[in-house]
């Protein structure tokens, strides 16, 4: 575990030294969430209510999704992808540690450092605009569980999408795809409840919505608590099933590197 620890460290640094990626990532995130957020106010000006979303839900709803989607923002599909060309992959996979661990950890000390800086803006703002009367505690507990949930859930999947560049060379259409899918299906542009029947359905048995429609959802209320705890064990249930399939393709992976330098 102490490597571990040393990876989570190496992570909270590399993610306070790339703070220029971070900060123009981040201003792009707001830059969408602003404008989702007046598009919002200008359909509710006509609707009190769309799906079981009121105004003040759905203000709640931009402000939390902002925060959800800064956290663990970076893709690393395109850094394996360069590490693959370049030779330098063999050299992780020889160290005595597992490789996805280190990614994990790695990453995991990034959406904190990440994690603690949106806190601080989205907080103030969610907290001016919202007031603090609208949350609650309970909720707030479930939802950095069910957030942590969400991390290990998006890092399963970029790790999926990653194991494609092992057979590959086009990693930024390989992330761009990721990126489309996540943004779409996991309720960042649009909450799930918006979407049309058959759509919403196929969402529901997807993995995306629990990176981060599912922790929204717990924070401002939109489920009960019992359908917390439910969609809590769903995320449960994915992580450790994405796991499982990251483990079998990921052993097919290693056995097809072929290096072009280092």
């Amino acid at each position: 575990m102490k490597k571990y620890r040393a990876c989570l460290r190496c992570g909270f640094l590399d993610g306070c030294a790339s703070r220029g990626y971070f900060i123009t990532g981040m201003l792009a995130n707001f830059i969408q969430a602003a404008v989702l957020y007046y598009v919002w106010k200008s359909i509710f000006a006509y609707q009190k209510q769309i799906n079981g979303f009121t105004w003040d839900t759905m203000k709640q709803y931009v402000f939390v999704a902002f925060l959800c989607g800064s956290v663990f923002s970076m893709g690393f599909e395109m850094d394996i992808a360069q590490r693959i060309i370049q030779g330098d992959l063999i050299m992780d996979l020889l160290k005595p540690i597992s490789y996805r661990g280190m990614l994990f950890f790695r990453l995991l000390g990034t959406a904190g450092m990440e994690f603690f800086t949106c806190s601080l803006l989205v907080g103030s703002l969610y907290l001016a605009v919202n007031g603090l009367q609208s949350v609650r505690m309970v909720r707030a507990g479930m939802f950095f569980i069910s957030l942590l949930f969400g991390v290990m859930v998006k890092f399963s999947i970029q790790y999926l999408f990653s194991l494609l560049c092992f057979y590959t060379d086009n990693a930024y259409g390989v992330t761009k795809a990721r990126e489309v899918l996540t943004n779409f299906f996991s309720g960042a542009l649009v909450p799930l409840a918006m979407f049309p029947g058959f759509l919403r359905e196929m969402a529901e048995w997807m993995p995306f919505q629990s990176v981060l429609y599912t922790p929204c959802g717990i924070f401002i209320g939109v489920f009960g608590l019992e359908e917390c705890v439910r969609r809590m064990l769903v995320q449960a249930a994915w992580i450790v099933l994405l796991w499982a399939v990251g483990s079998v393709l990921g052993k097919k992976a290693f056995g097809v590197i072929s290096m072009y330098g280092g």
